[in-house]
This record gives structure tokens, C-alpha cells and sequence, in this order.
């Protein structure tokens, strides 16, 4: 890191004052090696519980990369658990993520007691690759770039997680975990705030373009939603153009994985990624193909 974004790093903070305290469930993912100790039990979102609940009674045994070893004030027959965070609205969120977007600058960094981080218009680009009839070497056909993205995350998978993703639509705000909120005030929209400050860390986030291109070339490049070929409907320009949806959202895996790309991945149209997911956990194929034939 530069010195002057060091510098920056250290000068610029968002307020969090306004956050209203939630309760936020959580569980346990199964107990440590008997090496750790007595009621010690691994959670998920290690970045997240290894620093939040220490601060609340709790004791870190080990931390690592996917989990984090704790021992509980109190012992859960469920192994459910809850903890008290102060957490933004959707619309506290939103107005940070388009704040971000208007400073057109990528961050990395921390918001209250949670990691977070945002992407500016990141920028995707696909290869479109022909194989050999022996299938021994690959040439790529022609590239061509996905709408860029903008995304702001808040918290981490396995205990709390704010996303609000914008690519050349407007905002969408995702949120994942089980969150019960006090009475938060409502914000007047009529206000409109400029000039708060943010240090930020360039980030880069890839998809395997070989995994891609071998699901293509299992599934084919039709919508396997709504049927749509790009090249039938706008001729060459259309030509090899799809989406590949993740079937399990790449932000519910523990790290690195190893992906199948025939049962992992599915090819799917633009539209029908984005519908997909207007939830978290996002839709099936075939819920989403039943809604469309629901509708017609």
C-alpha cells in the first residue's frame, strides 16, 4: 500500500452512529477435535466471530482461514446461538452504496463492528473458446465484456451479510441471516449528504472461465429458463453469448472449492440470472421456470 493511501486509510471513516442494535442468530457448524478443549465448538464466517464474539464473553480458541474455534459463556442444546450488533436498514445501506458509487472508488476496510468492502464497476470479461475435434487444443473466438458491476458488502456469509449490487440497472439489496431489528427510525429521503470520507483497497474477484466454457460446452448456450438463444434472436453479434449461473452462490462456499462445471454450473440469460437471485438463497431453475410458465 502507498503511502498516500495508507494516509487516507487512516484520515477517512463513515459514521455508524445511526445504526439501530439487531439480534443475529447463528450456529454452530459441529464441535472441535477433542485437542481444543471441553465446549469448544467451529462457526463459519471466521473473519466475523472471531472478533465479535470475544468482545462478548466468548473465548477464541483457534482461528483459521474458514473457521473459528469458540467456547460459549452458555452452552445451547441447538447450538444456536445469538448475538447483539448494531447493523444498517436496507436503506442505511443503500445510501452508502451510492455514496461509494459517486466516488468511483473501490474500498476495502471495516464499517462498525463488520468487515466490508466495495467493488467499483468491475469489469467481467468472457472468452468465447473453440476446441479441437480431438478436443487436444483450445483457441479462443472473439471476447466480449459483461456489464460492469458495483457492490457493496457488509458482514460476512455464515452469521450476517448486506449486499447491495448495482450493474446497469438500478441498486438491489440482498441480505442474508436471521435478523431481528428494533424500531428504527425512518430516514428522510429529502436529505442528501455529500462529501463523508472513505478509505478503500483496490479488490479483484474472477470466476474460472474454464469451468465456464465447459459447462457451455455440456449444456449448450440456451437459457435453460426461458429457452432464449441470443444468436437466434440478434444474429452474429449474439453468437456464444450467455450467462452461467452458479447453482450454489460461490459466497456460500468455505473458501476454495473445487466446482463441477456440469452440476455446479448452468447456463442461463441475463434476465433470467438476475430473477434468480431476488432472493437469498437465490431461486431454483425449475422454481423459476415454473413461475414463467405460471404467467403465460
Amino acid at each position: 500500500m502507498s503511502e498516500a493511501l495508507e494516509t487516507r486509510r487512516k484520515m477517512m471513516k463513515y459514521d455508524t452512529s445511526d445504526w439501530s442494535e439487531a439480534s443475529i442468530r447463528f450456529e454452530a457448524q459441529g464441535k472441535a477435535p477433542k485437542s481444543y478443549g471441553e465446549r469448544v465448538f467451529r462457526f463459519g464466517a471466521a473473519m466475523t466471530l472471531s472478533v465479535l464474539l470475544p468482545r462478548r464473553g466468548w473465548k477464541l480458541v483457534k482461528s483459521t482461514k474458514n473457521y473459528a474455534y469458540l467456547q460459549p459463556p452458555e452452552i445451547s442444546k441447538e447450538n444456536i446461538y445469538s448475538l447483539k450488533a448494531k447493523v444498517p436498514t436496507k436503506e442505511q445501506a443503500l445510501e452508502i452504496a451510492r455514496h461509494c458509487y459517486a466516488k468511483e472508488e473501490s474500498w476495502m476496510g471495516q464499517l462498525g463492528e463488520w468487515p466490508a468492502w466495495y467493488t467499483h464497476k468491475r469489469r467481467t470479461i468472457m472468452n468465447e473458446l473453440v476446441s479441437s475435434e480431438d478436443r487436444r487444443s483450445i483457441t479462443k473466438k472473439f471476447a466480449y465484456e459483461l456489464p460492469p458491476k458495483s457492490a457493496l458488502h457488509i458482514g460476512e456469509w455464515g452469521v450476517w451479510e448486506l449486499k447491495v449490487v448495482k450493474s446497469d440497472a438500478d441498486f438491489e439489496v440482498y441480505e442474508s441471516g436471521a435478523v431481528s431489528r428494533d424500531e428504527i427510525p425512518k430516514i428522510d429521503d429529502t436529505q442528501i449528504i455529500e462529501g463523508q470520507e472513505l478509505s478503500y483497497q483496490l479488490t479483484k474477484y474472477e470466476r474460472s472461465s474454464k469451468a465456464r466454457q465447459q459447462c457451455i460446452e455440456h449444456h449448450g448456450v440456451k437459457c435453460k429458463v426461458c429457452d432464449l438463444n441470443f444468436e437466434s434472436l440478434y444474429g452474429d453479434i449474439g453468437r456464444g453469448f450467455i450467462h452461467v449461473h452458479h447453482i450454489v452462490p460461490v459466497s456460500r462456499q468455505k473458501g476454495e472449492y473445487q466446482i463441477d462445471p456440469i452440476n455446479d454450473l448452468i447456463p442461463v440469460c441475463p434476465n433470467c440470472h438476475s430473477m434468480l437471485h431476488r432472493r437469498d438463497p437465490p431461486h431454483s431453475i425449475e422454481e423459476l421456470r415454473a413461475i414463467l410458465l405460471n404467467r403465460f
